[in-house]
């Protein structure tokens, strides 16, 4: 019977396509955040069951505790450590002011439920949300009462779990979550470059004023904008505290730095796109793009998209970036030209300045400095 033979290349693929979606699987946040927490909330009931006192009585506490405490980072899961800390304190002296007032009834609930709210709003930053402050108090007043040793294991157990959901969140595989960073960024600069490259076939093609692609276009852009910062935030959160930072340097700064050249370049492009928008058939203020300014207007979206679509690869920033430059310097001559006494700075010449204006604005980013 003949063997079944894979040749050597296919089966290095295949070994290196099942690693990397091992990987993936492994690294996967959600999962990793899944495991962790079950983890810390097996420990935190294990190391419960050993505490003495009256505190191993409610050993369920503490993997409740873990779980309050688990969070994606470092940073986070200490907030919210402190943060229900510090609400069962305020809840458990809540709940003892209002025993002074006699066994648990409708005012006292009323009262521990609405003064929690309303001391978690004031000091959120601190203590939590407000639900976190009345339930404890609630908790203790209606199963404690006057029992001390239930507050004390309560707040004891709590303390082990948050404890242990630090201890997992600081010491087993903390994320960095820079590799979102990046494809955000990168994502945005994709987007910026090749709705640039669009508008000359807005440009060929005639959109119509009300064709759906432009507003498609422009919270494409505004959407890619807002998750590019926000996951450089939450990097940059994810390093707080991290023990993986060490290993795994990154000028946060200079990505800061980096994503508001960006969001320039996005501000410009979506000024681009209204502009083009209302200047290609004309409005009651001005007349259409004219016909001589179009051929030099799709030339100057092409250069200076592939500009920002080439930004990172390896070759002449320089030589690029002077053949944008000279497609604007053609722009900026037809729309002279077609210019007129009512209407002396037309939609070319407004897109052009705009155009110009990116170009401006990643020249540092292209190792480039100051005025061509």
């Amino acid at each position: 019977m003949p063997t079944l033979r894979i040749h050597p290349g296919l089966a290095s693929r295949f070994d290196g396509d099942l690693r990397e979606r091992l990987r993936a699987a492994v690294v996967n946040p959600q999962l990793l955040l899944a495991a962790k927490a079950a983890f810390a909330a097996a420990l935190a009931w294990t190391i419960a069951l050993a505490i003495p006192g009256t505190a191993a009585e409610y050993p369920y506490y503490a993997p409740l505790g873990a779980l309050l405490a688990i969070y994606p980072t470092v940073a986070g899961t200490v907030k919210l450590g402190l943060q229900t800390v510090v609400g069962l304190t305020i809840g458990i002296l809540l709940a003892y002011v209002a025993v002074w007032a006699g066994d648990p009834n409708w005012l006292t609930i009323a009262f521990v439920v609405g003064v929690g709210v309303l001391l978690g709003g004031v000091l959120k930053r601190t203590a939590g949300g407000g639900s976190g402050i009345a339930s404890a108090g609630l908790f203790v007043l209606v199963i404690g009462n006057e029992n001390l040793g239930y507050s004390l294991g309560y707040l004891i157990q709590t303390l082990v779990g948050v404890g242990v959901g630090l201890a997992v969140s600081a010491l087993i595989l903390p994320p960095l979550h820079l590799n979102d960073a990046v494809g955000q960024m990168s994502g945005l600069r994709r987007t910026a470059a090749r709705q640039l490259q669009e508008m000359g076939e807005a440009l060929e093609q005639d959109w119509a004023e009300d064709d759906p692609r432009w507003a498609e276009r422009r919270d494409d852009l505004t959407a890619s904008v807002r998750n590019a910062r926000s996951a450089l935030q939450y990097a940059a959160e994810s390093r707080k505290g991290n023990v993986r930072r060490r290993f795994h340097p990154r000028d946060i700064p200079g990505d800061y730095r980096h994503v508001e050249v960006l969001e320039v370049v996005a501000a410009h492009t979506l000024n681009i796109t209204n502009m083009l928008q209302e200047g290609l058939h004309g409005t009651a203020a001005e007349h259409p793009l004219p016909e001589a300014v179009r051929p030099p207007l799709q030339a100057a979206f092409a250069a200076v998209g592939n500009v920002l679509d080439l930004w990172t690869v390896e070759e002449n920033g320089a030589e690029m970036l002077h053949r944008a430059e000279q497609t604007l310097k053609v722009l900026e001559t037809k729309a002279y030209e077609s210019s007129s006494e009512t209407v002396p700075f037309g939609s070319a010449a407004a897109i052009g300045m705009n155009l110009h204006r990116i170009l401006q604005a990643v020249k540092p980013e292209l190792g480039i400095e100051g005025e061509s």
